[in-house]
């Protein structure tokens, strides 16, 4: 980027609307690399805030595919929910929506297309477990220990633009077990990955107090 300026500020380029566009592409990389590292260091400082409520994880699931679809559909991959009705959690919506969509955007990445990235849900005994799967060519086993470190990618010959900022699945990580839950993955080369975060859960809301009732909460 400093290169590109420094040539534009000589005259040495020209302005024109791709390098325009590259160089607010290459932004909004940087950018959400910044927001990724400040999101993990907060997480891994205890300082990440934390609004928790009852979750249903289906209807996250649902927004997680909604929010999603698009990039899915740019690159010619479906998203499906398949998901237990009545799944409660107690968690904070929007972190867990940020680890799920992690999961999500890591599956969409490695999915080739014309094939489909499943968003299930389903109860293991007091567990909630939410799985993203993907069909895609697959965690050789001796990687498989290393995918939630840092910067770390399966692919190597990706760069942080086609392979993301390598902190996504680290910061899923941090945001499960900072819900008391643990994230784990199952992966056969050459026929995909499925990621799972197990969660406590709940058999249902608690009942509202008086003043949330009168204020509708």
């Amino acid at each position: 980027m400093r290169a590109y300026l420094e040539a534009l500020e000589d005259g040495l380029v020209s302005a024109d609307e791709t390098l325009f566009r590259s160089l607010h592409e290459e932004t909004m990389l940087q950018q959400r690399i910044i927001d990724d590292l400040q999101t993990l260091a907060l997480a891994e400082a205890g300082a990440l805030a934390y609004d928790r409520a009852v979750v249903d994880v289906r209807e996250l699931l649902e927004s997680c595919r909604a929010a999603h679809q698009p990039a899915a559909a740019a690159v010619t991959v479906e998203l499906e929910v398949v998901a237990e009705p009545a799944l409660l959690v107690h968690a904070d919506a929007g972190r867990l929506r940020q680890a799920v969509g992690n999961l999500v955007t890591n599956a969409v990445r490695h999915a080739p297309a014309g094939t489909t990235v499943t968003l299930a849900a389903l109860r293991v005994g007091h567990d909630v477990q939410i799985q993203v799967t993907d069909r895609g060519c697959g965690i050789p086993p001796e990687d498989q220990r290393r995918v939630f470190q840092r910067f770390w990618r399966a692919d190597r010959a990706r760069t942080r633009a086609t392979g993301g900022s390598g902190l996504g699945l680290t910061i899923a990580r941090q945001i499960t077990v900072d819900h008391g839950g643990t994230i784990g993955l199952v992966s056969e080369p050459g026929r995909g990955t499925t990621f799972n975060i197990s969660l406590p859960g709940i058999d249902k809301a608690p009942p509202l107090m008086p003043e949330q009732a009168m204020f509708g909460r």
